[in-house]
């Protein structure tokens, strides 16, 4: 393990050129010309990072620079930027797309002709022929940026999800946009102020900025939108958003397995497009399994779009509450494979601030580093994919109290086995409670549905702990952005928690630490469970027909009887992957920085509440998110603080 940590340091400090990575990309937009010091600046900082491809374009008022990892056998063909014939639009691209062979097939249908149906030609032609309207067409995880000198304007989309990133910093008329905060930071002659509200949102784990960063003056571009800058307005529209209404019915609950099961098989088969061998994270649990299971069956049929795949588990030790390799080896034997067993990244405090401030960004927290050596063992093994099975607490859990759905279509039979199920679960006195409330809020007409929410909010945020550790304007800064964040949100509860999964801050704030992550080692994850058709199958069905009182996932454990183990198909259990060691030193860092980087933050008075909490015991697993933030923004501003902008 030192060996390995020391390793890491090396590469935090001296990136390898030979290593692959996944694509950053920048643009800069400005009337009064982009000059060759800046498009070499901004190709200097995507350098930084490891790359097959690199390359850079200039004309008029803008300018695109790409580094590119290869991923694909059509990626391999392509040279970033990529141009038009007629020199009117370029376009850099970042990450893959899932439906390129039917958007290809429209654009020939239309009469265009495509040179190597590169992900990136793709988009371009898109944006070619639909204009705007390209966004809602591409699917798959990725964000790409067009100049467009015909209509004097940058073009960007990021996709429905937000798995990969787009930042941008708008000075007048010059907009810099880029994958990360060191390129932008790298072309912004003036320092950058910290910015202490999305800090308060993260050290009291309390979600509602989707546009803020922690640099004040960049922003982040929201996924599912796309952006456009002429160098007079900028602005944003949304392109998609999931579906809220109950509109796939069947009479059994069989018949939604199988129509759940061509779904999730579709996606991984979607997944699966690499001209090297795939990697395939199974930790054990219900989800991961089922992606490694349908890959088995895909490549058995030889509908498997890569030249074979490897499965790969974290190793946590025996007794401990991450312990779940006898779930993933009962997962592999039954499909007949072999998988490589990974011990978790367990670095000291020094790692994830080095990274942080490489990265000009907070930290990354310690339940998504624990995966570093796993994926730099796929890259060694030779891949360059990883699938996994991120997606499925989202969007496969169900929801008990979902007697909405009944009333609305007049199931009063089917109203009554849920509230059944819920009291056999709960108990007469809870299920009964939550039975009448459910029904009270499908009755209550919408005028009135907004002061009971106003109501609730109110009385959470008395009961909420973290806020007292805010200093009071930024508590009252917290409350104006829940108020601005809740106003986006549908009124009918149902449609609230679909559209609440696509729109919080926090997932999107994981999905790009995440690749952020990945981009230092060389490899692009996947994530089957989150593609845009696994979310509308998903909110297209009623929510009962995923859980029966406590067990949940109910549709998709029918759906894996013939692919998974009894072990893992009745598993109710879920791994704890905790890290009090490093919790406790999140903590001392926080304590020992507080005067300094926390004053203008923190309410001392609220916040000796959690200092107070030893961060060893089990009291400090409930705090570990508040822990990590409170940490991640006092490394944030100690750095900024000594360094102005990093």
């Amino acid at each position: 393990m030192a060996q390995r940590y020391a390793c890491c340091q090396a590469l935090l400090l001296n990136p390898l050129k030979e290593r692959c990575l996944l694509s950053v990309i920048c643009a800069i937009f400005s009337t009064s010309g982009v000059s060759d010091d800046e498009v070499q600046t901004a190709l200097t900082s995507l350098e930084a990072y490891p790359h097959d491809a690199k390359g850079s374009w200039k004309a008029g008022p803008m300018a695109l620079a790409a580094c590119t990892l290869h991923t694909t056998s059509e990626s391999q063909k392509q040279s970033q930027p990529i141009v038009t014939q007629d020199e009117k639009l370029a376009c850099v691209f970042d990450g893959y797309l899932i439906n390129h062979q039917e958007v290809a097939a429209d654009l020939e249908a239309r009469g265009v002709a495509l040179k190597n149906r590169s992900d990136v030609e793709i988009a371009l032609r898109a944006y070619e022929e639909w204009g705007e309207g390209c966004a809602d067409r591409l699917e798959g995880e990725f964000a790409f940026i067009i100049a467009d000198l015909e209509q004097g304007r940058l073009f960007a989309a990021r996709d429905h999800i937000g798995f990969v990133p787009l930042y941008f910093l708008q000075d007048g008329d010059r907009l810099i946009i880029a994958s990360d905060f060191r390129t932008i930071i790298a072309l912004t002659p003036k320092s950058l102020e910290p910015n202490l509200r999305y800090l308060a949102q993260t050290i009291t784990n309390r979600w509602y900025l989707p546009d803020e960063t922690p640099w004040k003056q960049i922003q982040r571009m929201r996924r599912a939108h796309h952006l456009s800058f002429n160098g007079q307005t900028l602005s944003q529209r949304q392109y998609w958003s999931p579906p809220t209404q109950v509109t796939i019915v069947y009479k059994s609950l069989e018949e939604y397995a199988e129509h759940y099961l061509e779904v999730l098989t579709d996606c991984v088969r979607r997944a699966s497009r690499s001209n090297a061998q795939i990697g395939v994270a199974i930790s054990g649990g219900l989800d991961s399994s089922a992606i490694f299971a349908v890959a088995d069956r895909l490549e058995k049929d030889g509908q498997w779009n890569a030249p074979g795949f490897h499965g790969y588990s974290l190793a946590a030790a025996d007794g401990t509450s991450a312990f779940e390799l006898p779930y993933a080896r009962a997962a592999a034997e039954h499909v007949g494979r072999s998988i490589s067993e990974i011990p978790l990244f367990d670095p000291d405090i020094d790692y994830y601030t080095r990274d942080a401030a490489w990265h000009k960004d907070i930290a990354i927290p310690s339940n998504g580093a624990m995966m570093i050596n796993l994926e730099e063992q796929v890259v060694a093994d030779g891949s360059r994919v990883l699938l996994n099975g991120a997606g499925g607490d989202e969007w496969l859990q169900g929801v008990g109290h979902c007697y909405a759905e009944f009333l609305d279509s007049g199931d009063i039979p089917g109203l009554y086995r849920t509230f059944r199920d819920e009291v056999q679960y709960r108990g007469l006195g809870r299920g009964a409670f939550q039975g009448i409330r459910q029904l009270a809020v499908w009755a209550a007409p919408d005028l009135l549905r907004e002061p009971i929410r106003r109501r609730a909010r109110e009385q959470r945020r008395r009961d909420d702990v973290a806020l007292t550790w805010l200093a009071p304007e930024l508590r009252a800064a917290l409350r104006e952005a829940e108020e601005a964040y809740e106003e986006e949100l549908p009124t009918d509860p149902m449609a609230w928690s679909k559209v609440h999964l696509v729109s919080t801050a926090r997932s999107d704030l994981t999905h790009t630490m995440m690749r952020r992550q990945r981009n230092r080692i060389g490899v692009e994850s996947r994530h089957p469970m989150h593609y845009r058709s696994f979310i509308e199958f998903s909110c297209s069905t009623p929510a009962h027909i995923k859980r029966k009182g406590a067990l949940t996932k109910l549709t998709h454990r029918i759906a894996m009887q013939d692919y998974l183990p009894e072990k893992v198909l009745n598993r109710v259990s879920k791994a704890n992957f905790a890290n009090t060691k490093i919790d406790h030193q999140f903590a001392e860092y926080a304590r020992a920085h507080a005067d300094e980087s926390l004053q203008n933050l923190c309410d001392f008075k609220g916040i000796s509440q959690i200092f107070d909490v030893d961060f060893r015991g089990p009291e400090g697993d409930y705090w570990a998110w508040e822990i990590w933030g409170l940490y991640a923004s006092a490394a944030f501003l100690y750095q900024a603080n000594r360094t102005g902008d990093y």
